[in-house]
């Protein structure tokens, strides 16, 4: 062997170990790689497992819009332990990129913001523009089609499985785990998702002021009661 390929050979051998991203059960369901509705046995996860509790984006955008929620602090808490649980359980499903995690961030802190002042229950398009209005205005205007999709359809029932799937999947499963009290967790790992809700309790949002604004919505709208379910 050759002085030089010894060297290449040694240097190989020395180079230090990269860990690499792999798929989760979870991101295989979220990529269509196996079966919709096919069971996933608990296991540790393989991407994006260590919670995040502080994330700058999402107070930052939290915090600039902290007058919506009325002065009601015990509300604005609930709705941002509300994004923080949704955006810890969509990492699981969305492979890491360059993007992933601002643009999760983003989507979350959005999502059902125009629910606020006005107990509105039709707020799925209005959040949608209020996301449209910052993506603009933070230089991240090519992000403006997937994020429509994305807040628009997080209520979806069905499984998405059309255009931009890769981003909004994940954050369609990752409403429905937590306002369905974990009873779908899209093959979360069980324990991952209880480590989650105690790091970010549900407090007063779930069940008590979703109820009331629900209902309220209801008796002022009763031929158009829940206008934010898509099938």
């Amino acid at each position: 062997m050759s002085g030089n390929a010894t060297q290449e050979t040694d240097a190989m051998k020395n180079k230090p170990s990269v860990p690499q991203e792999t798929h989760s059960c979870c991101a295989a369901h979220a990529q269509g790689e196996i079966p919709e509705g096919a069971e996933c046995p608990d296991q540790t996860l393989k991407r994006g497992s260590r919670i995040v509790h502080n994330y700058a984006l999402i107070d930052e955008l939290l915090d600039a819009r902290r007058a919506v929620f009325g002065g009601n602090d015990a509300v604005f808490s609930a709705y941002r332990g509300h994004v923080y649980r949704m955006f810890n359980f969509a990492r699981q499903w969305t492979p890491a990129s360059a993007e992933r995690d601002d643009k999760i961030a983003i989507c979350a802190a959005f999502h059902d913001i125009a629910a606020w002042p006005d107990d509105n229950l039709d707020y799925l398009h209005p959040s949608a523009d209020q996301a449209d209005a910052y993506l603009e205005q933070s230089g991240r205007s090519d992000w403006k089609p997937e994020m429509r999709l994305m807040i628009e359809s997080h209520h979806k029932i069905t499984a998405y499985t059309q255009e931009s799937r890769e981003w909004v999947e994940p954050i369609r499963r990752a409403d429905w785990c937590d306002i369905s009290f974990a009873l779908f967790r899209f093959g979360l790992p069980k324990a991952y998702v209880q480590e989650v809700r105690q790091a970010f309790p549900i407090a007063a949002f779930y069940p008590n002021h979703v109820l009331k604004v629900s209902l309220k919505w209801m008796l002022r709208h009763p031929l158009n009661p829940v206008p934010i379910l898509r099938w």
